[in-house]
């Protein structure tokens, strides 16, 4: 058996992160209907991603880690409330240009407010390759992850 890490849920933010430069593109063109639907195909993977990590993973951790400066489980549920509560604000501001058709300008207001979702996603992937990934691949046997792999492919 190949033994599994956590880091492999990277991808996961990779895939998030290509999926909102296409929402962003879309918005470029004044194309609000496809960047709504990008945007929520976005907001989708991070709510799998904040279940899975909630459900699965930081209930190991806090168990397992000890007390981690700068990485306590408490930040990483903060920064899902932060990032979910964002995401909701994009969502109406896009479809709300479904509405009244934008202008440029409009799309660049947009994408000032969009900096903030982009640092918040910047700060917490960050916090997860340096924390809670590595932590759980050090706490947790093979075994162990496996199933809690197995489990999240089953509910993914």
């Amino acid at each position: 058996m190949q033994e599994r890490s956590f880091l492999e849920l990277l991808r996961v933010h990779e895939a998030l992160d290509e999926a909102f430069l296409k929402h962003q593109e879309a918005l470029m063109e004044l194309r609000p209907l496809d960047a709504l639907g990008w945007l929520e195909q976005v907001r989708g993977g991070i709510a799998a991603h904040v279940r899975d990590e909630e459900g699965e993973l930081l209930p190991v951790y806090a168990a397992r880690a000890g007390r981690v400066e700068g990485g306590g489980p408490e930040l990483f549920v903060a920064e899902h409330r932060k990032i979910q509560a964002l995401l909701d604000e994009l969502v109406a501001s896009v479809r709300a240009m479904i509405e009244n058709p934008p202008g440029r300008r409009a799309v660049l207001l947009l994408f000032d407010r969009q900096i903030l979702y982009k640092s918040l996603m910047e700060h917490h992937d960050l916090r997860e390759r340096r924390f809670l990934y590595p932590i759980l691949d050090r706490v947790t046997t093979p075994e162990e992850r496996a199933a809690i792999f197995a489990r999240l492919e089953r509910v993914g």
